[in-house]
């Protein structure tokens, strides 16, 4: 009968974490000699590798990588700009067109209520413009610190 050996990966758990090895690994790894020395090999690896210096330059590597990168610079929204200034465009022209017919509809309602909706509907876009523009510069804020 032939038996697989455990792999390499199954090798370096067992050599770690021996009790977290699954049943029928556990099992060959008992009964197999080339297998079990394997994990002793790794394990003298692994030990090895634990007492050694941890590196030490005599530099600061994280500034010298953030220097070699490119510096981003603050700028201006453009692109929320550019939204604004077409949106504006498009309420322009379907007022543009429709501003006859919306003054029909409106001058049965009372002055208060077409107010009032004005007001709403300008709070909202003001809203939504401020939170378009506080996360355009939260997120410069992040690559200035890159």
């Amino acid at each position: 009968m032939t038996r697989l050996h455990l792999s390499e990966r199954n090798l370096q758990q067992a050599a770690e974490f021996a009790p977290l090895l699954p049943a029928p690994q556990a099992a060959h790894l008992h009964s197999c000699r080339l297998c079990q020395g394997r994990v002793a090999t790794y394990q003298q690896l692994f030990t090895a590798a634990a007492r050694l210096p941890k590196p030490a330059f005599d530099f600061d590597l994280a500034a010298t990588v953030l220097a070699q990168l490119p510096r981003a610079k603050p700028s201006f929204p453009w692109a929320l700009s550019a939204v604004a200034v077409l949106v504006l465009g498009v309420v322009t022209a379907f007022l543009t067109l429709f501003g006859g017919v919306l003054m029909q509809i409106f001058q049965g309602l009372s002055t208060e209520l077409g107010t009032g909706l004005g007001a709403v509907a300008g709070f909202i876009m003001a809203g939504q413009c401020l939170e378009l523009l506080a996360r355009h510069r939260q997120q410069m804020r992040h690559l200035s610190l890159l």
